[in-house]
């Protein structure tokens, strides 16, 4: 019975040291640190070779401290805190730790706490994750950036859905203030959080006026010269990123608080104005290239539209207006003289129409060479052009006839104002580089709306007829149409 027992107690033994050298065998072996607290005083009793290599510090430097004394932990309150946790939870995730030589190492506590001889110890198996955490951190930077990616596509996109919405709305403009309107609206949308201005050249070449604003109100001048600006003076962007040490241009009243960026509008060499942005976005910052782009994108879409514009304003002009003379031709009188003939028999106000014609034109044209002839004609073209109200058209019918249609005039206040035009034509001193070549007289027929027509072609005609009788009398003379003169 008692070899029995003794076996037993013996095998027990063996059993216990197995299990010693076997934990020992892992303790010494394991790839993670582990470390031996007792539990009262919270002092390292025992130490494994990774952890020795893992932070550098020697078995000596490790037994009987506490955490925080040998810099694992910041102070002797994180060590509680941490320990703390450590017990409640049995880990602790994502600890910094910090070697002997400075460097630090991301790490995670496990802690299991058991009995020996009497004392209760803590074992802490740490674990080294610092690979993980950089990998983790690189995912986590590589997903922010592709949110910034996929927010600026969208950004973008927004962007060029509204460039694409100015091109349509401006194709569609037929005026300049149109297009201005337009212009503010989408400026107001694409350059959210900037004020800015646009500015046009006058017919002068000289100076610029601003024509439209959006956003906050720039202090700047309404108008300005072209070396005012150093977009214009160079032809090319021009940005100021800190105002305090930047190259301000002239047309500023006073200094803008933040940056600013001229863009010159410019096509085949002609210049036709600039904007200006004037706000936070135009510093410098990770999106200043494409902040720049969609300034030049949108001046392309601002230059090529006014350009459009300046050119179909020019087209029309030409073709409603007589080029050696300035006035309007026949081609717009044919337009308009049925929508103001219309008019005035529903408002029942006066309107006449006068043809007049220079006299022995045609000798003229003989005599002295067709120069002369062209001179004669602006020199009508003009006291015309000075001579009647604003309102009031005067025409070039034909070779040397005019038609001027005077509206709200009576028939009496017509007579003299036609009057005063041929006697003003007769005593002007028509020379031609040349010595003074003589009187030249116009004569002139009148009819008026509703007493001798009722539609253009019939008061063209009235006043045809009426001329014809003038012509007839002896020229130099006007005649009023007669129901003989119509006959």
């Amino acid at each position: 019975m008692r070899p029995t027992r003794f076996a037993d107690a013996k095998r027990e033994q063996e059993k216990l040291r197995t299990s010693e050298i076997r934990y020992r065998r892992l303790f010494e072996t394991a790839r993670d640190g582990i470390l031996v607290l007792d539990a009262v005083t919270r002092r390292i009793i025992d130490v494994n070779p990774f952890m020795i290599e893992f932070l550098g510090y020697s078995r000596e430097e490790y037994l009987g401290k506490e955490l925080w004394e040998i810099g694992l932990l910041k102070d002797a309150a994180t060590s509680r805190e941490v320990f703390r946790e450590l017990q409640q939870k049995g880990c602790c995730e994502e600890l910094p730790l910090q070697t002997k030589d400075g460097k630090k190492r991301e790490v995670e506590f496990v802690s299991n706490g058991y009995e020996e001889d009497g004392h209760q110890l803590i074992q802490y198996n740490i674990r080294d994750i610092t690979a993980r955490k950089y990998a983790e951190d690189r995912v986590r930077k590589f997903h922010d950036e592709l949110i910034a990616s996929i927010a600026e596509l969208h950004r973008r996109d927004t962007e060029m859905q509204l460039v694409n919405r100015m091109h349509d709305l401006l194709q569609s403009c037929v005026t300049q203030e149109e297009a201005y309107k337009v212009i503010v609206v989408v400026a107001e949308e694409l350059f959210s959080g900037q004020s800015g201005y646009l500015a046009v050249l006058r017919a002068s070449g000289r100076d610029l006026d601003v024509v439209a604003r959006w956003g906050d109100e720039v202090a700047v001048e309404p108008v300005f010269s072209l070396q005012d600006c150093w977009s214009l003076r160079r032809g090319q962007l021009h940005e100021v990123i800190n105002p305090q040490d930047g190259l301000l241009c002239r047309h500023f009243v006073r200094q803008p608080e933040t940056g600013s960026l001229c863009v010159p509008l410019t096509v085949q060499g002609e210049t036709l104005g600039m904007f200006c942005l004037v706000g936070d976005a135009a510093k410098m910052d990770k999106q200043q290239a494409n902040r720049l782009q969609l300034a030049v994108t949108v001046g392309e879409a601002i230059k090529l539209c006014l350009s459009n514009l300046k050119l179909r304003e020019k087209l029309s002009e030409e073709a409603l207006h007589d080029l050696l003379t300035g006035l309007f031709n026949r081609r717009f009188l044919e337009e308009t003289l049925s929508r103001d003939v219309f008019r005035a028999q529903r408002r029942n106000s006066p309107l006449c129409v006068v043809m007049l014609d220079l006299d022995d034109f045609k000798r003229f044209n003989d005599t002295f060479g067709h120069d002369v002839g062209d001179s004669l004609l602006r020199e009508l073209g003009k006291v015309l052009r000075e001579n009647l109200r604003k309102g009031d058209i005067s025409c070039r019918y034909g070779g040397d006839e005019f038609v001027v249609v005077l509206l709200d005039s009576p028939l009496a206040d017509t007579q003299k104002r036609v009057e005063q035009i041929c006697m003003l034509f007769k005593e002007m001193q028509i020379r031609h580089g040349r010595p003074q070549l003589g009187t030249v007289t116009v004569s002139a027929g009148i009819a008026q709306a509703g007493v001798h027509g009722s539609n253009p072609t019939e008061l063209l005609r009235a006043a045809d007829k009426a001329l014809y009788v003038a012509k007839e009398a002896g020229r130099d003379r006007m005649a009023v149409c007669t129901e003989a003169s119509l006959d």
